[in-house]
């Protein structure tokens, strides 16, 4: 999706910030923030308008999007951040911390996600963002993880790279709580 949007979205660079406690994830089964920061940069290494960001890590927990925003701002004074976000996460924006401040400060794109129609978004937001007609790819972190956790093989849906590093750490073997 990222390269998607790089190529017909009219993006300078995608980054990708990795969170080590979003507050509307339950930590439990995922990999641990520094496995996490590693395999984004491994999947995004071969494309340098992808940028990977431990911005979150020196922030106050959990990590609000507003204040991930502001730190950016701050320390890349230079760059207009946007903010790209699946269907998913539009339908539950308004419970997201300072929604109302984010969608004002920064442009907001979404991606449709298959079983999250735009159009059950509220319409005060739903008129502000840009919904991109992309191709739809029903593929998910949740998938991933539960595939790996029951033992499936599914080496085409990862960057290769990836997916020796899941195996070879046993990250969503359910092996314990890598927390």
């Amino acid at each position: 999706m990222a390269n998607y949007l790089l190529e017909f979205s009219g993006f300078d660079e995608v980054w990708f910030i990795v969170s080590p406690k979003n507050p509307f994830k339950n930590k439990k089964g995922l990999a641990d923030a520094s496995h996490r920061l590693k395999m984004v940069s491994m999947a995004t290494a071969r494309e340098e308008r992808f940028k990977v960001s431990d911005v979150e890590f020196g922030m106050p927990l959990p990590s609000y999007t507003i204040n991930t925003l502001h730190e950016l701002q701050k320390e890349y004074p230079g760059h207009h951040f946007s903010l790209i976000i699946g269907s998913d996460n539009l339908l539950s924006f308004p419970r997201w911390n300072a929604a109302k401040e984010i969608i004002e400060k920064y442009p907001i794109t979404v991606y449709p996600r298959p079983g999250y129609p735009v159009e059950n978004a509220e319409k005060e937001i739903l008129n502000k963002v840009k919904v991109i007609q992309a191709p739809l790819l029903d593929i998910s972190s949740t998938l991933i993880r539960e595939a790996f956790s029951q033992n499936k093989k599914l080496p085409y849906l990862l960057h290769h790279e990836v997916y020796e590093y899941i195996n070879a750490n046993e990250l969503y073997s359910g092996k314990d709580d890598r927390q």
